[in-house]
């Protein structure tokens, strides 16, 4: 019960469920098998995989020429994206949607800057490359903490 609790969200809303996840499950069974030091630990890995996805996505973008405002266009697309498309797709579409509002965000800002639609269009691919990038070593660290809790069950 406990795993499916723990890997259902981890593709979809976050790290920090996977962490509220195993604190109520602490909670619940007196921190006995799932302690404050792992909920530490598992809070600790959700802060770095969320800078890290959001470092990765600005650092990529801007290797494909964006400025600023292409940047922040990146940033409310894939806000955006994430909304509209969760009930579009129900479990899939808030990573889909996340991904084409990057896209379709960071190509729109950069083109309301600059006018030069390959420029955008090139921002707007190295910014769907870097949530991408992101997206993976989120779901790598969130694989990271379903482990490091499971493991703590077996003990």
């Amino acid at each position: 019960m406990l795993l499916a609790v723990l890997i259902i969200p981890m593709g979809l809303p976050g790290t920090f469920l996977i962490v509220a996840n195993a604190l109520i499950y602490g909670w619940i069974t007196g921190f006995a098998e799932v302690t404050w030091a792992i909920i530490g630990f598992l809070l600790l890995i959700a802060v770095l995989a969320e800078g890290i996805e959001f470092g990765v996505g600005m650092a990529t973008a801007g290797k494909y020429g964006a400025s600023r405002q292409g940047i922040v266009g990146a940033i409310i697309g894939g806000f955006a994206g994430a909304i509209l498309g969760t009930p579009m797709l129900p479990l899939v579409g808030t990573v889909v949607g996340a991904f084409v509002g990057t896209f379709v965000g960071a190509t729109l800002f950069e083109f309301f800057t600059s006018r030069d639609l390959d420029k955008s269009i090139r921002v707007g691919f190295g910014a769907f490359l870097g949530a991408l990038g992101g997206k993976l070593a989120k779901i790598s660290a969130a694989t990271a903490m379903v482990v490091t809790v499971v493991l703590s069950l077996v003990q």
